[in-house]
């Protein structure tokens, strides 16, 4: 399992724009610290509500050098034609992972809010097939050279990539999927795929991550590379109780997801290739139930490091295997606080299980039950009289 610190600059009423990018920084050295996997943030253009992660590759090519082993992936660039051209995103993308020395992971989708897609004027309905189209002239300039591509929306003549990406083949692509289609979609142009179905339950998120797996392991079968990996966005927040958790982050988690999927319906009826949002609009209907929000969403890792295993457990059970945790929506103390306790008592649990401290008595009643085995079994035991020949056992014994 990855754990991923996933932020979106979120800064609160009256707080400046400029401390809080300086907070994000000291909040993923921190991260780094702690033992998370990789940092992520999404491209927000225009948007409203304090999310100000508008430039994800400045703040990238800043931290870099802050950072020694912590990856960082674009969670998502915009790969809609009008809002970034895919051979822009190909030169980006290998100068930043040449720069970080291979820690650059780049995620892509079509967007899902209407202050970007307008404001960029994204045709709605042509946008998916655009995002196809552009992983796989990322695929191409990243592997090819020369590489050209000649399809519905790009035509592009012979060209070779300079700088090419140091990471092989590439650096791992992903796709940010809702629906079953969007992930099966992943699957077969042999990308991983982050999955944002899991604001549906869990489910939800299971039925889609089966298709993609299924789909994946078919596209494999062809020889063809892929980076069958599905992460989940989820509203992360650890604290010392459940109690606590919510009273520190449950309002401004769930005002958050909310706003999130306030937009979806909107786009449902905007275009036909949204409409499969307009389910949203039954789990909207309970986002404001905190029970329902921890427990059944599928879309949150909140409260005490217990609750946070089980519901990372259930995930993992989904086909998740890279938490993206969004710890944000609360002030900056709260935010290294939640980030501390993760990397104490949750990541630890999934990344070395058998370095944690056994009570004594349950170390002594486990080599008490040894030891009956060993008398069962003729050989000798501490303390105890040598037997003439021990008997031979299996290695598997």
């Amino acid at each position: 399992m990855k754990f991923m610190f996933f932020s979106e600059g979120e800064t609160l009423p009256g707080e400046s724009y400029q401390i809080r990018y300086w907070d994000l920084i000291e909040q993923v050295i921190h991260a780094e610290h702690w033992g998370f996997d990789s940092f992520g943030v999404s491209e927000q253009q225009y948007a409203i509500g304090g999310i100000s992660t508008s430039c994800p590759e400045v703040l990238y090519g800043y931290l870099f050098a802050l950072t020694k082993t912590l990856r960082f992936a674009h969670a998502i660039t915009l790969l809609p034609k009008n809002i970034n051209h895919a051979l822009r995103i190909a030169s980006r993308t290998a100068v930043q992972d040449v720069l970080s020395r291979g820690r650059i992971e780049l995620g892509v989708g079509r967007g899902n809010t209407t202050l970007a897609l307008r404001a960029f004027e994204v045709d709605l309905e042509k946008n998916r097939s655009e995002v196809n189209e552009g992983i796989q002239i990322l695929q191409k300039a990243f592997t090819e050279d020369p590489f050209m591509f000649y399809g519905e929306h790009y035509n592009i003549p012979p060209r070779s990539l300079v700088p090419k990406p140091i990471q092989t083949p590439y650096p791992p692509l992903h796709i940010a999927a809702t629906s079953p289609e969007s992930h099966i979609m992943a699957a077969e142009l042999g990308v991983g795929v982050y999955s944002w179905s899991n604001f549906m339950g869990y489910d939800a998120l299971a039925e889609s991550l089966s298709a993609y797996h299924k789909a994946a392991e078919k596209t494999a079968a062809t020889g063809k590379f892929v980076n069958q990996s599905a992460g989940a966005l989820l509203q992360g927040y650890c604290a010392e109780t459940d109690e606590i958790a919510r009273e520190e982050a449950g309002e401004g988690n769930v005002k958050w997801l909310q706003i999130a999927l306030d937009g979806y319906p909107r786009l449902a009826k905007m275009a036909e290739s949204y409409s499969y949002m307009a389910k949203v609009q039954e789990v909207s209907k309970k986002a404001t139930n905190l029970d329902y929000f921890q427990e059944g969403s599928g879309a949150a890792v909140f409260g005490s490091p217990e609750s946070c295993i089980r519901s990372i457990e259930k995930l993992r059970d989904c086909g998740v295997d890279t938490l993206i945790l969004r710890i944000d929506s609360v002030p900056h103390d709260k935010i290294m606080k939640s980030i501390e306790m993760f990397g104490r008592h949750v990541i630890p649990h999934f990344k070395a299980a058998k370095n944690f401290m056994r009570p004594a008595e349950d170390v002594m009643a486990d080599i008490r039950t040894m030891r009956d085995k060993a008398k069962e079994m003729g050989v000798y035991v501490e303390g105890g009289e040598k037997p003439a020949k021990a008997p031979k056992t299996s290695a598997a014994e």
